[in-house]
């Protein structure tokens, strides 16, 4: 602890310097940095997000409809064909810096804004709030818009994408039963008709009962299959619509008239500067505690040396350590020594 305290203090200056110095620059930055307009834009969630499965419409009904919706929102961003077609509604391609001659950076580059900056969240249990900020009022607005108009087209299809495959399967399957219960009718009917047997011959039958029963079973399925079919198709309707009848738009983007507050960027700049000179000093601190070589107390010497400590001379202040030495001057210089 006294090697800490003694490192600490001896370089009280330095260590403040590289606190401070990333929080003054961040502070400069900001100011010379342009100005960013921001844009909110609030949807109301009429219900939780579903997504269709096997067993039927699935979702987390631990949250409330507007972190379902968040969460859906912001894995949407996520994806590079999302924000891409969200860029191309939008005039953010042009304010990128980024020429879209170099396709690959052009589509990195938006991929990279648009998943980062564009900050979902849901503050309530039926609002999600949407934001974004860029240098140009316009483009933010723009930005905002389309991310809403495209969350309504592709989450619907995000959704029920499950939802047709099982509805393909069960297309497969509907053919496979339609024949089989034709199949088990006809033979039935043959059977009757190669027989010649009456009403009350056929009810006693036993083959003929077995035909009959497996006809049944096979019309039983078809019409199974047909209503989970039925099933499917209503539930795609359903949640197939996109945003109607999902959300409702509260308060629309629009053009902002004046800048983010610079107190704002500030704040934010800040403390990440704080944090950047925090970790400095500690990194700092640490590199002069490993490397200091100076012994503090006898336990340094064993680290150091491998010769035992036979005495030690007690640690004096300083005022005493000057009085004795001004005591002994005359001594010294009677003795010729």
């Amino acid at each position: 602890m006294t090697k800490v305290l003694e490192i600490l203090f001896r370089n009280k200056i330095k260590l403040l310097v590289l606190l401070l110095l990333p929080v003054l620059v961040s502070g400069v930055v900001v100011f010379v940095l342009p100005r960013s307009y921001e844009v909110t834009a609030r949807l109301l969630a009429l219900r939780r997000y579903q997504v269709l499965g096997a067993t039927g419409p699935e979702s987390d009904l631990q949250s409330s409809p507007a972190a379902t919706q968040a969460t859906a929102l912001i894995e949407l961003l996520q994806t590079e064909n999302f924000d891409l077609a969200v860029a191309k509604d939008t005039d953010l391609g042009n304010h990128i810096g980024v020429p879209a001659s170099d396709t690959q950076r052009w589509q990195d580059a938006i991929y990279t804004e648009i998943s980062t900056q564009v900050q979902v969240s849901a503050p309530s249990y039926s609002l999600v709030v949407i934001t974004y900020s860029n240098k140009d009022p316009e483009v933010a607005a723009q930005v905002v818009k389309a991310v809403i108009t495209h969350y309504g087209v592709e989450s619907a299809t995000h959704a029920i994408a499950e939802g047709q495959e099982l509805l393909n399967n069960y297309q497969g399957q509907l053919i496979a039963a339609k024949q089989e219960a034709d199949s088990a009718t006809q033979a039935a009917a043959q059977y009757l008709k190669d027989h010649h047997l009456t009403f009350a011959d056929a009810s006693t039958d036993p083959q003929y009962q077995l035909l009959t029963k497996r006809a049944e079973q096979a019309q039983a399925t078809l019409t199974s299959i047909q209503t989970n079919i039925n099933s499917v198709n209503q539930q795609i309707v359903t949640i197939g619509a996109g945003g109607k009848g999902m959300y409702t738009i509260v308060d629309p983007p629009q053009v902002p008239a004046q800048p983010t507050s610079r107190s704002k960027s500030l704040v934010l700049g800040g403390a990440i500067g704080l944090g950047l000179g925090l970790l400095a000093s500690v990194g700092y601190f640490l590199i002069l505690v490993r490397l200091d070589q100076s012994i503090y107390s006898s336990a340094d010497v064993s680290e150091l040396a491998d010769y035992p400590v036979l005495i030690q001379i007690p640690q004096l202040p300083r005022r005493s350590a000057a009085w004795i030495t001004q005591a002994n001057e005359p001594l010294l210089t009677d003795s010729g020594t």
